[in-house]
């Protein structure tokens, strides 16, 4: 049999599997769509939530009170030539006193005698203690500068707090994928279960094992495609649910949330990864008949 013709016979034979257990097809899409619209709706919420913590800025700030008459500007450049210095902001002590009064919570925010100096924020692209002191040490020393004030235990209780975090979401995230991948794995298995005496009749007519499981693991594919283009319409359907009530809940706190599919790109790799995953598992699950029609 010519390449077309094999390939004419299998898109064929498939398609009549379909029609023959359209039930079982559906009952195994229809559960396969369910297992991986999990760990896709809740990677999703996951990351929709994440986006503000995402912007909170984490770098270590070193707060810089300088003396009376210095210059500000000359004090900025040096503080910024500093290898491990990422920026320097400039805040004067008519903002700082506001700043101050507005955090107080004070109604008459007008200062006659101003005490604080100008100050700069010095923030610090190195997150170890160590490399905190080095650049507060060097800051220290520069001409102009009174006194330096920062905190570096909150950003190893952070660090300390993500790692914990991301091996507990690593430790849900094999569970979860591998009770799908078992629930995929059982749905796919179900519809070859019936395909044994059409395995016995090819083997018998001489038929090479590729020519009889073609048709299985391209079934396998367009099983697999079909439950993941479901897996994203489920989880839309969830986004839609939740959007407005977490929407409303953001806005109580003044951040902006809004729940959503990841872009089409994304979507796009998943259904062709779902779809191999299909192929495969469907082509093993066809290995495996074919030994036993050999027996």
């Amino acid at each position: 049999m010519s390449y077309a013709s094999s390939r004419a016979w299998a898109l064929k034979e498939t398609f009549r599997g379909f029609r023959q257990n359209f039930s079982l097809f559906s009952l195994a899409t229809f559960l396969s769509a369910l297992a991986l619209s999990i760990p896709l709706f809740i990677s999703t919420i996951f990351y929709e939530l994440a986006e503000p913590i995402r912007q909170i800025p984490t770098s270590v700030e070193i707060t810089v009170f300088t003396k009376s008459g210095t210059d500000m500007e000359k004090l900025s450049k040096a503080v910024a030539e500093i290898e491990t210095i990422e920026r320097v902001s400039l805040v004067p002590k008519d903002e700082a006193i506001r700043s101050l009064n507005e955090h107080l919570g004070l109604k008459d925010k007008a200062v006659k005698h101003n005490p604080l100096p100008d100050i700069l924020i010095a923030t610090v692209s190195s997150t170890s203690p160590a490399g905190v002191d080095a650049a507060a040490g060097r800051i220290e020393k520069i001409e102009g500068v009174d006194m330096l004030a920062y905190e570096t235990d909150w950003r190893e209780k952070l660090d300390a707090l993500s790692n914990a975090a991301r091996l507990g979401l690593l430790c849900l995230g094999i569970v979860v994928l591998t009770l799908v991948m078992l629930v995929v794995a059982a749905s796919i298995r179900l519809t070859t279960l019936s395909v044994q005496p059409q395995m016995k009749a090819l083997y018998l007519f001489g038929a090479s094992p590729s020519f009889a499981m073609r048709p299985i693991a391209w079934r396998g594919f367009i099983l697999m495609m079909s439950a993941s283009l479901g897996a994203i319409a489920i989880t839309y359907a969830g986004l839609a649910v939740l959007g407005h009530p977490i929407a409303t809940v953001a806005r109580l706190y003044e951040v902006e949330l809004a729940l959503a599919l990841p872009p089409v790109d994304w979507c796009a790799g998943f259904v062709i990864i779902c779809s191999l995953i299909g192929y495969i598992i469907a082509l093993l699950s066809a290995q495996d008949a074919w030994r036993k029609a050999r027996r």
